[in-house]
């Protein structure tokens, strides 16, 4: 007995809720089809469906087993998947949405070496910081941050964390009082982020040990990278992913504030629909984000690392 394809066919009859009809679909007889799910019902010793002149139900063995049997074909159904993708050329759209910080400042080089693998995806990307319901919005993979809540139809895997500074310009830093400890944060004009329910305060560690600052928001900002424009524009103290900052404090452009105090880190996790088997595309560019972040995990320590090995900034 064949028992992949007895599996198919006691779950297209399911399906479909008919022996003539699943053996009309799968182009078999409708004695061919019996056979299969006699065959099976004999192999495992029990009843799996209850059947009348008029309607199919399914005992609680088969309403078991078919779950079971559902599982085992989309695993069979995805490493077919799997091995054709290395063969074939993957095509189609791409449809991704980011968080604008990484959009903008990590996206670009990603997305290049990716289409130097598969040159014949055309990547559609959208750049949101707000919380984005890929399937009712027709996305097929997102990247946002981890702490965003998300329903039980996707799927999160940690993708990136990010150490966070506080970050201002020269001409701020020299233009008012010297900040020498967390508490005097409260006397500054502050960049923060517009969130919901959120208090204008930090939370900072440090040599005192966890340290809560009521913050002065000079200006409330809906993405990071209006933050970091904002901070070398003279407008004030902001937190910063090190990604977005460390390269303006090496070139002079912001000077770090209060380093010896640590931050909450940013983490951010890729996202998709929660389903076992997903287009060959999209499970590619998933996978070529994580080799991505394991071949630069081996060539640096930087203070950005993607899932468990490291992204270079």
């Amino acid at each position: 007995m064949d028992r992949l394809q007895s599996m198919r066919v006691f779950s297209k009859v399911v399906e479909l809720g008919s022996f003539a009809r699943a053996a009309q679909q799968l182009e078999m007889s409708n004695a061919v089809v019996t056979r299969y799910v006699a065959d099976l019902e004999s192999h495992l010793g029990t009843r799996l469906l209850n059947r009348t002149t008029r309607s199919l139900s399914l005992t609680d063995a088969g309403e078991t087993y078919l779950q079971r049997c559902q599982q085992i074909l989309e695993d069979v159904e995805e490493a077919e998947s799997v091995v054709t993708a290395r063969s074939q050329s993957l095509s189609g759209t791409l449809r991704l949405v980011t968080p604008v910080m990484f959009g903008l400042h990590l996206l670009p080089e990603l997305l290049s070496r990716f289409q130097q693998l598969y040159p014949d995806v055309v990547i559609d990307v959208i750049l949101s910081d707000r919380n984005v319901d890929i399937v009712e919005e027709g996305r097929d993979v997102a990247v946002m941050l981890s702490d965003l809540g998300l329903g039980s139809h996707l799927v999160a895997r940690p993708l990136l964390s990010a150490e966070v500074i506080l970050c201002a310009s020269p001409g701020y830093v020299a233009a008012h009082a010297p900040i020498r400890h967390a508490h005097e944060l409260s006397h500054h004009r502050c960049i923060a982020m517009r969130l919901p329910n959120a208090e204008h305060e930090w939370t900072l560690l440090g040599p005192e040990g966890e340290v809560t600052v009521p913050i002065r928001p000079g200006l409330l900002c809906s993405n990071a990278e209006l933050a970091h424009q904002a901070a070398l524009a003279d407008m004030g103290v902001a937190m910063l992913s090190s990604y977005l900052a460390r390269p303006n404090i090496e070139a002079g452009r912001l000077v770090h504030v209060l380093p010896q105090y640590q931050l909450p880190r940013r983490d951010v996790s890729v996202v998709y629909p929660s389903r076992k088997f997903l287009p060959t595309k999209v499970r590619a560019f998933i996978d070529f984000l994580l080799e991505e972040g394991q071949v630069r995990g081996k060539e640096e320590q930087p203070a950005v690392s993607l899932g468990a090995h490291a992204l270079r900034t």
